[in-house]
């Protein structure tokens, strides 16, 4: 069965106008020529849509049946070449785009939104790693843009763009004091260098410089992963006030307080990098706009 878009148009049309003379005007076409091709349909199909015992062709049953599903069918058609017209006028079809967990927080996402209602079109590829390994997919050209947290080297050899500001703090379990600091929230360096200190793998050597006088580091890839071993004791960790929001709300950790100024202050610096001479499409161009907007959180 080769059923015509034509067909369906001709069949709907004589349904609707109640004629097929009425149809054929409807469409610029023959009233002969509206004839053969419902008749032709009625073949195709293996039987009668519409009854021609009366002056005027009434639907029988399966033609009304018929009709509901063509409607369905003819929307759906139409919707496809609304999508086809809309991608043709398009200069983005598929981008790909890098968020860091560390600066992925709700007004990201909102962003993300955004974009889907203004470009429904677009194909989006998000991948979500660390700084470090979105830097090498920047490098490596897999990624349109990237946003995270990007060391100096990064910075040098990619185009970049400061984009906000994150803050951080030092958090540790009430628990976790009282065993290792006499429950006091205020550490000293000395006391700061002898904790085993929990931070996302791929800021080594970002604001952590200092810390590498720890008895331990611990470099932990999941962010979620560094939060759930704080909880259990395992360590002091840094992480971003808005991953620390429920935990700290529910006095599962505490905000420490650092009495020394050697380590950088609490706030992380998130950028947007691409590759270097790329031309920015459009939609890439929109997204930059929209996270370089943002006010620190």
């Amino acid at each position: 069965m080769n059923i015509k878009i034509e067909t369906l148009s001709s069949f709907i049309a004589a349904a609707e106008y109640g004629s097929f003379s009425a149809a054929a005007r409807q469409l610029n076409k023959t009233q002969a020529a509206v004839s053969l091709t419902i008749q032709n349909f009625e073949i195709d199909l293996g039987f009668q849509v519409f009854d021609r015992s009366s002056k005027c062709p009434r639907l029988t049953e399966k033609g009304e049946h018929v009709l509901k599903n063509a409607k369905i069918m003819m929307a759906q058609y139409q919707t496809f070449l609304e999508r086809s017209l809309s991608i043709y006028h398009m200069n983005d079809v598929k981008i790909k785009v890098g968020i860091d967990p560390l600066v992925c927080n709700d007004k990201i996402l909102s962003i993300i939104k955004e974009l889907s209602s203004d470009l429904p079109n677009i194909e989006l590829f998000i991948m979500q790693q660390n700084s470090k390994r979105l830097a090498e997919e920047i490098k490596a050209k897999n990624l349109d843009i990237a946003l995270g947290i990007f060391d100096h080297e990064n910075k040098m050899n990619l185009e970049y763009t400061q984009a906000f500001n994150i803050n951080v703090s030092w958090v540790a379990t009430q628990s976790y004091l009282d065993k290792f600091n006499d429950g006091a929230t205020t550490l000293s360096y000395q006391d700061f260098c002898q904790q085993r200190l929990l931070i996302p793998a791929s800021l080594d050597s970002l604001p952590f410089e200092e810390a590498k006088a720890a008895l331990q580091l611990w470099h932990v890839e999941d962010i979620h992963t560094i939060l759930s071993l704080c909880r259990e004791d395992i360590g002091i960790c840094c992480l971003p006030d808005f991953v620390l929001q429920h935990d700290l709300k529910n006095k599962l950790v505490q905000k420490l307080n650092l009495s020394f100024s050697k380590i950088t202050s609490n706030v992380w610096s998130a950028s947007l990098i691409y590759p270097i001479g790329s031309q920015l499409s459009p939609a890439i161009h929109w997204l930059q706009g929209q996270f370089t907007s943002i006010e620190s959180f």
